[in-house]
């Protein structure tokens, strides 16, 4: 659990229970905490941390813990510093001080006065005990006994002790493991005894891995005291405190008597250090090596030597030549994170978030670091903006968790943005895997990722969608991952599902050009220059939910050796999983994404045939679209909760963003768009498009009269066409929600049971042809493309496709035939006819240069009575 470390709102007198120091007579004077410090440690602790507390519910807790007996704290190394701040922390917010620590000096952090009694009454006892372990043991027995609190520190050792060597270690080690066992032997007694982890962290993102002793950080993971408090002074307001369970010593000591005191200390010292393994897992992630480093480990793969040799021979090379040639591809691909490229990175990402954006919001991440704890985690969300892979990298460092390696593009590797993304983490793609030597290292690359457990991100849709829908899945990155996860030899890895919704997307206008036919920009460092114009708009808040993971052990069952290396890649079975695999993912997407304000305006004024409502008109509609959201237990921004009931700032939102008008009316404001607008309202809309997809293909066929069952199968025929577009599960809606829409139209007033026939009520008509009018320009899109193909001569490319649609698409429209013109993209054509080629329909062919062509398939018969179903389906407007 992580105690969350806030700023100070109100630190009244009285806020806290008055605290007093242990009991003088069997604290240690030497270590135990202090109500109150010296000049200048008050000083030091007034300033640096005044605006930390623990978070309410962890003081309750240890509060809850305090009055049923003692509390040993533990940690895995001494700190006066990080002793020092719980010092601090404890007696402002009332709770037990410690007696004893264990390797600290603290005596002089007192008052002057009393700092010089606990110095002379600390040499008396050392010489009248003689032998300082065995106070130290004695002290410790004597709090536990006497219901106190202290603290363990399971690895003291500093610089000094590891310069004495092998043997000065093992007596620090034996010493440590001797008050433990004072602490395990009270609690076998029967006397209450809790332990609590605690992990302190005083600075973010991942560590370098070190193979030589470095003099001024101490040791790998521990520094000294002077390049820890230098640490602490240039970051300390990045802090995260994570206090773990509490363990009942007393009953697990009675649990295990059988077993021997000195094996419940080692099981209990072995939890404690798996707890703060856990946590300096997922705050720091796994060391990093040198790149030259990880370049050895993945070119000297067995399988990457043999592509090597091989790229020689066929390309006439050189051994040492090809040798080259891979290093050059292991640099273009590999990530290089730098901690201090990280925090600068973070202070800038920062700024530019506070202009741009009003709030950034996020639900699901301390899950996903619960399970990042464990086992490795893969970050899959949806691609709508470039910020999506900065807004996940500045949450996790935010939130004191070690950004994710993430799979970019090798567009996004233009000038020194390359650079600087390649140090936060960035590893890049090209965009044809059509060399075998770049092939193979890149799958190795991957490969090592997984198997050192460092946390990733891939969009699985493969570049941004344009739509606002969630595209087909790429499935080559999520089949390497399955690879390298079975080579891993891992228990397990879990792939997330994140959903990232933007009140407002700073790409909208490149996005509407795109989709109305301009041709895509690539990334430049000109386009970013330009882009300082952005930095003069508000876009609203961003809304990031973090969806229920997968288990790749659990997908896999026991079909690992579908992954083996000599299984082809082209087998039927093992693609068969992977695309069941992707499907999952993106329903799990879909299924996480939050409504905020535009999407639900949007999707308000887009089921409707005019562009204007009055604003009673709309706020109306916008409460019908958040029914069928709530009904799907669809989550909600904090900012859309917040708008109800009359709606008026989600609905002022669209008129500053300039997606919709304003114009007074005798009967009242009328609200409205312009029809340049209306695709960027479809771009918006489109968000929520799988949640209202049921709901209208259920209103199309209300209009036109049904039985149920005949509305079961016409819903099953439409959610299984139009999977691509929404990714619903099927079992879901035909199971679950059918039942429950038909339900709550009923309760509703909009919809009767007439025998076995159901009926809508004349209340309901222009209810349902509201619904039905948000799944209208799909189904015209369609019937276009259907259209072109039926009339086209020959084989066609997918260009040649597109233009053919487009031109059906405009003579329809003059026809009166389709009316919605946000219907017309190639997006929509290409998941159209990617449709007919699965199903047949059409055959895909390569041609000279490579590029796919479509021509009549063996089911191609079945095309004209598709596109009868559209056109009986169109008539229900």
């Amino acid at each position: 659990m992580q105690a969350e470390v806030t700023p100070t709102v109100s630190a009244r007198p009285d806020a806290a229970p008055p605290v007093s120091a242990p009991p003088e007579v069997i604290a240690d004077p030497r270590s135990a905490m202090t109500p109150r410090f010296q000049l200048f440690f008050r000083w030091f602790a007034k300033r640096y941390f005044r605006h930390l507390q623990l978070d309410d519910a962890t003081v309750a807790r240890l509060r809850a813990l305090e009055a049923r007996g003692s509390v040993v704290y533990v940690m895995r190394y001494a700190s006066r510093l990080d002793y020092f701040l719980f010092n601090a922390l404890f007696a402002r917010q009332g709770l037990r001080l410690s007696g004893f620590a264990n390797s600290i000096g603290f005596w002089y952090y007192r008052p002057v006065a009393a700092a010089l009694r606990a110095w002379a009454r600390a040499r008396r006892e050392e010489r009248a005990e003689g032998d300082a372990s065995g106070l130290e043991r004695r002290r410790a027995r004597g709090l536990v006994e006497a219901g106190q609190s202290l603290f363990l520190f399971l690895r003291t050792e500093r610089l000094r002790e590891q310069l004495r060597g092998r043997e000065a270690a093992v007596e620090q080690l034996s010493r440590q493991r001797d008050l433990l066992s004072e602490v395990v032997d009270v609690a076998a007694s029967g006397r209450p005894v809790f332990l609590v982890p605690i992990a302190l962290f005083w600075r973010k993102g991942p560590r370098t891995a070190r193979r030589v002793l470095n003099l001024a950080y101490g040791a790998p993971t521990r520094p000294s005291d002077v390049a820890k408090v230098t640490g602490f002074l240039i970051a300390y307001r990045s802090l995260a405190i994570n206090v773990g369970e509490a363990i009942d010593l007393t009953a697990f000591a009675n649990e295990r008597r059988a077993e021997g005191a000195d094996a419940v200390v080692r099981k209990v010292r072995r939890s404690m250090l798996l707890f703060l393994y856990r946590e300096e897992r997922v705050v720091e992630g796994p060391a990093l090596r040198p790149r030259h480093r990880v370049q050895e480990i993945v070119l000297q793969h067995p399988a990457v030597a043999a592509a090597i040799e091989r790229h020689a021979v066929e390309r006439r090379k050189t051994p040492e030549a090809a040798r080259a040639e891979a290093e050059s591809i292991f640099r273009e691909i590999a990530a290089h994170m730098n901690s201090t490229l990280l925090a600068l990175l973070n202070f800038a990402v920062t700024a530019v978030f506070k202009r741009l954006f009003s709030k950034i919001d996020e639900v699901g991440l301390d899950k996903v670091a619960s399970y990042a704890k464990r086992h490795p985690v893969v970050l899959v969300p949806s691609h709508r903006s470039y910020f999506d892979f900065l807004v996940l990298s500045w949450l996790f460092y935010a939130h004191h968790l070690v950004p994710p390696h993430i799979a970019a593009r090798e567009n996004m590797g233009f000038g020194p943005f390359g650079y600087i993304f390649r140090r936060a983490g960035a590893f890049f793609l090209r965009a044809r895997f059509d060399d075998p030597l770049y092939k193979e290292i890149f799958r190795r690359y991957l490969a090592y990722l997984v198997k050192e457990g460092f946390t990733q991100e891939f969009f699985i849709e493969g570049g941004r969608s344009r739509t606002g829908k969630t595209l087909s899945p790429r499935l080559g990155m999520l089949a390497w991952n399955l690879e390298a996860f079975v080579a891993s030899q891992r228990r397990d890895l879990f792939f997330v599902p994140v959903a990232i919704s933007y009140e407002r997307l700073v790409e909208e206008g490149s996005m509407i050009e795109e989709l109305e036919g301009g041709e895509k920009k690539p990334e430049s460092m000109l386009g970013l220059m330009r882009a300082r114009r952005v930095l003069r708009r508000r876009f609203g808040s961003v809304f990031v939910n973090f969806g229920e993971p997968i288990s790749l052990a659990a997908a896999l069952g026991g079909r690992s050796h579908l992954f083996a290396p000599e299984r082809s890649e082209d087998d039927p079975e093992r693609r068969a999983l992977v695309e069941r695999l992707g499907n999952e993912l993106a329903e799990r997407i879909n299924w996480a994404v939050v409504a905020n304000s535009t999407s639900v305006v949007a999707a308000a004024f887009l089921g409707e045939a005019r562009r204007g409502l009055f604003r009673a008109e709309l706020v109306a509609r916008v409460r019908e679209v958040l029914e069928l959201l709530r009904l799907q237990d669809v989550r909600l921004t904090p900012a859309l909760a917040a708008a109800e009931p009359d709606y008026a700032e989600a609905i002022d939102f669209m008129r500053r963003a300039d997606l919709i008008e304003s114009a007074q009316d005798p009967r009242g404001e009328l609200l409205y768009y312009e029809e340049s607008r209306r695709r960027a309202l479809d771009v918006y809309r489109n968000a929520l498009f799988h949640y209202l997809a049921a709901p209208s293909f259920l209103a199309r066929r209300l209009l036109r009269g049904a039985r149920e069952d005949q509305l079961r199968d016409d819903l099953a025929f439409w959610l299984d066409l139009f999977y691509t577009e929404f990714f619903v599960p099927k079992g879901t809606i035909l199971g679950f929600q059918l039942d429950a829409f038909l339900d709550y139209f009923e309760r509703i007033g909009t919809l009767e049971r007439r025998d076995d026939a159901l009926a809508v009520t004349e209340k309901g008509r222009p209810y349902f042809a509201f619904l039905a009018e948000q799944t209208l320009g799909l189904l015209e899109s369609y019937y276009a493309t259907f259209s072109a193909l039926l009339a086209a001569p020959g084989p066609l490319s997918r260009k040649q496709l597109e233009k053919q649609a487009a031109s059906q698409f405009e003579r329809a429209a003059l026809l009166g035939e389709v009316r919605r013109p946000e219907g017309a993209n190639p997006v929509t054509v290409a998941n159209a006819v990617e449709l007919l080629a699965r199903r047949g329909v059409l055959a895909v062919r390569a041609s000279e240069r490579g590029e796919r062509t479509y021509a009549r398939g063996p089911s191609f018969d079945e095309l004209a009575a598709l596109r009868e179903r559209l056109a009986a389906a169109l008539t229900s407007r």
